[in-house]
């Protein structure tokens, strides 16, 4: 609860996580400059929920970050789909279409299919339609996303989204 509390002068923080998205997000947003949380003093950091062009009509969410597929990446995907389909594919027609493509890269393999739990965990990863994945031994989903910031104008990578999983361990 932040009523009666001097964000800038009684509170040390540089960033507050706000992990909605969608219509709460919208509500929620304005009320944090209403209770002195300065978006140009605080960023206001996101979850990939927020790749939602509603947002960037947000005043005190614009300059704030989050998380997401790289934006290049997606655009090909979507305009395959336009192609072939005339429409926007669902956001999750992604996964469902690096599904099918991961059956048949380990389908390919040279020495026969390879469906193994050690094939499908390989740490290398495999490139999707919303940038580079890989599941983690645990079955875990591992992503190489981009980090986006919210402008007027649309979404900015700030920081683009690796391109193989070995530059995440230099």
């Amino acid at each position: 609860n932040l009523d009666g509390v001097e964000a800038q002068a009684g509170v040390s923080f540089d960033s507050v996580l706000l992990p909605d998205f969608g219509d709460r997000l919208l509500q929620l947003a304005p009320l944090l400059p209403y209770y002195d949380i300065d978006p140009g003093r605080v960023r206001f950091l996101g979850s990939a929920l927020w790749e939602d062009q509603r947002i960037t009509r947000e005043p005190a969410l614009i300059g704030a970050w989050f998380p997401a597929p790289p934006p290049e990446a997606r655009a090909d995907f979507v305009a395959r789909y336009k192609q072939v389909y005339g429409g926007e594919p669902p956001r999750i027609a992604t996964l469902a279409y690096d599904a099918m493509a991961l059956a048949a890269v380990l389908a390919r393999n040279p020495t026969g299919p390879d469906f193994s739990a050690a094939a499908i965990a390989n740490p290398n990863g495999f490139a999707g339609a919303d940038g580079i994945f890989r599941f983690r031994p645990d079955g875990a989903a591992e992503r190489g996303l981009a980090v986006l910031e919210v402008q007027r104008s649309g979404f900015r990578t700030i920081s683009p989204a690796p391109k193989d999983f070995r530059e995440l361990t230099r």
